[in-house]
């Protein structure tokens, strides 16, 4: 057999194939432009406001780029240490984030354990050890990921700067992060759960300002034990020294006012705190304001005028020092060149983070929300905020699939807002289904080579228990036209130990399409609830019996995991295959269960596990067009055996792929060649060497196309491909949306900080 040249360098039909030596191939990769999405929990500025940050609960924290009028991404592979370039390195949002207000090119950045800093406006960040525990435990997700901020920096010593930690006590350098002691006379936070899920919330604290020969007294607030406050910058502190009266245990934001007041908020009792001349006064037990989850305020630098939220966006303004208060209205929009969807926040709840005046322009504040970076121009007549998105550049969606059938445009799932079809993948989405719902979740979507213009989901609101009087928290349905419209399933079941009026009872989970009919659906729910199985597109639905009879529970526990364990086999009609957990459902029923009559009845194909750790992010994938190939990934990092699985028999047997471990998913895409293979994607480690890799020739031989694409240090959570173009990959990641890479000619090179693309050489694996 003649070889056949390919620019990979790869195996196929029995010999080796030349790489072209005029033109190695190489990989263009992009952002898929989404935008915004995800809590921004934490902001800051230097005093002159010129280098704002602002950091997420879910991946990274962005730096405003002036010169590219938009945000760019702090973590990355061209920022961190190189030792942190591994998988999964930084897996999850920044603590805290923020500016030396007397250095514009000094960030501090507590993350993944430990705090960074950089002196050249986050080019480069080096990792601040020397003193501190290491590594931290650090919630930046958790329940006080608004508190804050829990790094602060003197106001005029950029080198002086303190770290409260949620479980460690409050830290304190003087020489930019390089080395830290612990301020003994702070006790660390109290507990305020019940659980140990949950940390003791940080230190918020404050550098005092608009007193004079104030710079060096600092306030610390240590949840249970009051607020404490230091006169020699730091070193050593002391009660706040109060007049009687009653005194706040918990404040999660605060604030100076020019003469010197300090206004503080507590979410956990809804008061709003003022302390004047050594007197705490609860402004919500005076009545001047009415109680609320207060969340956020901030003081004008300008002149006396104060603003508290709360977590719905409601507001209040005073211009007297507090004795009266005017309640604002709110309203938002999407500000220019910002994603359009936006929009959706436009609602009575806008949820609220920390809130800043600009140092700079008078009236304009800046605030941290649940969709992005707003700003409102606040003049003391105007009785509304108008606040206008500044998120470009943000990509903080939490990525649950993507898929794409042939003939159509890829389909991007995401939590909290929906799906986007995305027919132009850098511009910015307009709408997204099923429909604009705040908020709504689409965990899966399920596509049919019987019909490449029907999708179905499982999209269900992610608030469960709030919010489905509309009839719409679960709108898990199907599209007819390729993702343009959306229609809800006829009925829902109800699986056992549910009830037929909670809304919530079917939905989440993970769902599968028959290859020989958009008909046939299979769905396992989430909450470890039943499966079930519809033969007339969701009208009428049956329970599924694995055991002989309607099995009772299921094995997807929670919603937030990208667990995709059903699958419809890639050729054969009525065919579909569930993995079944060892330990998060009916052990007796840990396995792989296939159905060859469209789920009316069930054998087990493979007994227990079929690779270790299977309860969690686990992928089972169908090759398309073949019967009975399927590949399978446990998708965990703890377990000691986690080589990539692969049946060619429906399930019956597995064979471990002995180089690539630690496989966060698997695609399929448009062959090398017609008639060929499916080309395969995987997100994983070839021989210990994690990349994005491609293959082929049916798995036999793999070359890495990216190693982190556009420097993400995320976790990568889904993979899809193009079935129209050749060697067109789509990455879903954690907390970051998604990127697109495909072949391109262009010009190789390490990821730069702050480039919207990046040129990647293709490279031989194994």
């Amino acid at each position: 057999m003649a070889c056949v040249v390919l620019l990979a360098g790869a195996v196929l039909g029995g010999c080796v194939a030349q790489r072209a030596a005029a033109q190695p191939e190489t990989y263009s990769w992009k952002r898929v432009a989404i935008g915004g999405g995800g809590f921004i929990t934490g902001y800051s500025s230097d005093d002159a406001g010129v280098t704002r940050v602002a950091r997420t609960d879910v991946h990274g924290a962005y730096l405003w780029h002036a010169e590219r009028d938009r945000w760019v991404q702090l973590v990355s592979s061209a920022t961190m240490p190189e030792k942190f370039h591994v998988q999964d390195g930084f897996n999850e949002g920044v603590y805290e984030a923020v500016v030396a207000p007397s250095r514009r090119d000094r960030i501090y950045m507590a993350v993944k354990g430990r705090v960074f800093w950089s002196d050249d406006r986050g080019r480069r960040f080096s990792a601040s050890e020397a003193g501190l525990p290491t590594p931290l435990n650090l919630h930046p997700n958790g329940e006080f990921r608004g508190y804050g901020p829990f790094l602060a920096v003197s106001p005029d010593n950029p080198d002086l700067v303190l770290f409260g930690t949620p479980e460690n006590g409050l830290f304190r350098s003087e020489d930019g992060g390089k080395s830290w002691a612990r301020v003994e006379t702070v006790p660390p936070a109290a507990r305020l759960r019940h659980r140990d899920v949950e940390p003791s919330p940080g230190l918020p604290i404050w550098f005092e300002r608009g007193r004079q020969n104030s710079a060096s007294r600092v306030w610390v607030m240590s949840a249970g034990h009051g607020m404490l406050l230091s006169q020699d910058a730091g070193r050593s502190f002391l009660p706040l020294p109060i007049s009687g009266g009653p005194r706040p245990t918990v404040i999660s934001q605060g604030a100076f006012t020019s003469d010197g007041t300090f206004y503080g908020v507590d979410p956990e009792q809804g008061r709003v705190w003022r302390f004047r001349d050594q007197r705490w006064t609860d402004l919500v037990g005076s009545k001047a304001i009415p109680t609320a989850t207060f969340v956020s305020v901030a003081a004008d630098p300008h002149r006396d005028r104060i603003l508290v939220f709360d977590q719905g966006g409601v507001a209040y303004r005073s211009s007297d020092g507090g004795a009266s208060w005017v309640r604002l209205f709110h309203r938002s929009r999407p500000g220019e060149r910002d994603p359009p969807w936006l929009r959706v926040s436009n609602q009575s709840y806008f949820a609220m983070g920390p809130v800043l005046f600009d140092p700079k322009r008078p009236d304009r504040i800046w605030a941290g929300t649940g969709t992005g970076v707003y700003y409102a121009d606040l003049p003391d007549w105007l009785p509304t905020v108008t606040w206008i998105s500044q998120t470009r550049g943000i990509e903080e969606l939490v990525a649950n699939d993507v898929v794409q059938a042939s003939g159509q445009p890829p389909l991007f799932a995401v939590l909290d807002f929906g799906v986007h079809r995305k027919v132009d993948l850098q511009s910015y989405s307009t709408t997204y289904g099923p429909k604009e719902r705040v908020l709504i979740a689409v965990q899966q979507l399920a596509l049919t080579p019987a019909d490449p213009s029907f999708v179905a989901t499982n999209a269900s609101d992610t608030r469960t228990g709030c919010c489905w009087q509309d009839g719409d928290a679960v709108l898990a349905g199907f599209s007819t036209d390729g993702g343009r419209t959306w229609t809800k399933f006829p009925s829902l079941p109800t699986p056992q130990g549910t009830s037929s009026s909670d809304p919530w009872r079917m939905s989440f989970g993970t769902i599968a399409v028959s290859a020989g009919s958009p008909d046939n659906i299979v769905w396992e729910p989430s909450f470890h609830r039943a499966p079930f199985y519809t033969r007339d597109r969701g009208r009428t639905w049956q329970p599924i019996r694995l055991d002989g009879r309607p099995t009772v529970r299921g094995s997807h526990g929670q919603r937030f995991l990208q667990r995709k364990t059903l699958t419809a086999d890639g050729r054969d009609a009525g065919t579909f295959y569930l993995a079944y957990g060892a330990g998060s459902g009916d052990a007796k029923l840990a396995g792989l269960w296939r159905t060859v009559d469209q789920g009316a009845t069930w054998q087990q194909a493979y007994k227990g596990e079929i690779a270790p750790g299977s309860d969690h992010a686990a992928k089972l994938r169908a090759v398309p067009g073949r019967a009975g190939d399927l590949f399978f990934t446990s998708a965990v990092s703890g377990e000691s055996d986690t080589r990539l699985r692969r049946s060619s028999d429906g399930g019956a047997t597995w064979t471990p792929i002995r180089t690539m471990d630690r496989v966060d998913d698997i695609a399929f895409g448009k062959p090398f060649r017609d008639p060929g293979p499916p080309t395969i994607f995987v997100s994983g480690r070839l021989s210990g060497r994690y990349g994005i890799w491609r293959s082929i020739d049916d798995a036999a031989t793999w070359t890495r196309v990216g190693r982190f694409p556009l420097g993400s240090l995320d976790q990568v959570t889904v993979l899809g491909a193009d079935p129209n173009q050749f060697g067109r990959v789509y990455i879903g990641y954690l907390g970051s949306g998604f990127v697109v890479g495909e072949p391109a000619p262009c010009r190789p090179g390490p990821y730069a900080f702050a480039d919207p693309d990046e040129c990647t050489a293709v490279e031989a694996g194994e």
